[in-house]
């Protein structure tokens, strides 16, 4: 079931959607970058990471293991300051991320006319809501953190399906009306968008197969 009242959600992914790149990794690498010791455990690390990320059901645990290395001896304070001092380098266009204007062209559209906007992404929160700060009326859901052995671990990995139980957990239904997307993992929420799904500069071959499961997809070339 929708959400009740007859107000329109629209959802939109974050990194590869309203972000050309990806905000985890760009956050991930500063702190990876700033500590040779850090960098060198990442290196070691990344063949079992590549693996934990390939294989879908230990993709949490491949999610976690970079941030753990890259967070480990961060308490809260620590790594909310490193998420500002990320998001401030951000805005002042001193890393290689940056926003695609027509996606928040789209999300200023649906603000106007008084659409429920939420971004859902597979990012942590605490990142995605610190980019997303000045766009006070949209709601922002990630993946959630825990501490653990003295790091920084994917507790709630918001992937996949993922997003839609957050979605309905936080007040949306189990149905909303538009969704933009750049992947092929958000097949859920595009299957539960009642009006229509986009696709943000689809990879070759990737509409085709989102349009074999999901009649109501439409691509779209944001800059």
């Amino acid at each position: 079931m929708p959400a009740t009242g007859s107000t329109r959600i629209a959802v939109f992914d974050l990194d590869g959607t309203l972000l050309a790149g990806d905000s985890t990794a760009a956050w991930l690498r500063a702190l990876l970058c700033a500590s040779w010791p850090r960098c060198i455990a990442a290196a070691i690390a990344l063949p079992a990471w590549l693996l934990l990320i390939w294989i879908p059901s230990s993709r949490k645990v491949g999610a976690s293991l970079l941030l753990w290395i890259a967070t480990v001896g961060y308490d809260q304070d620590a790594i909310t300051h490193s998420i500002q001092a990320f998001a401030k380098r951000f805005e002042q266009g001193d890393c290689a991320l940056r926003w695609r204007r027509a996606g928040l062209a789209a999300m200023k559209s649906h603000l106007a006319t008084d659409d429920r906007v939420v971004v859902i992404t597979a990012a942590p929160e605490w990142l995605a809501a610190q980019l997303l700060a000045s766009w006070t009326e949209v709601r922002v859901l990630g993946s959630t953190l825990a501490r653990c052995w003295g790091g920084w671990v994917v507790e709630k990995h918001c992937f996949g399906q993922e997003k839609c139980r957050a979605l309905q957990r936080n007040g949306y239904g189990s149905a909303w009306d538009v969704v933009y997307t750049d992947s092929y993992a958000d097949a859920p929420l595009l299957a539960a968008a009642t009006e229509c799904g986009f696709i943000v500069n689809p990879r070759r071959g990737l509409l085709a197969k989102l349009q074999a499961r999901i009649p109501r997809i439409s691509p779209l070339r944001w800059t």
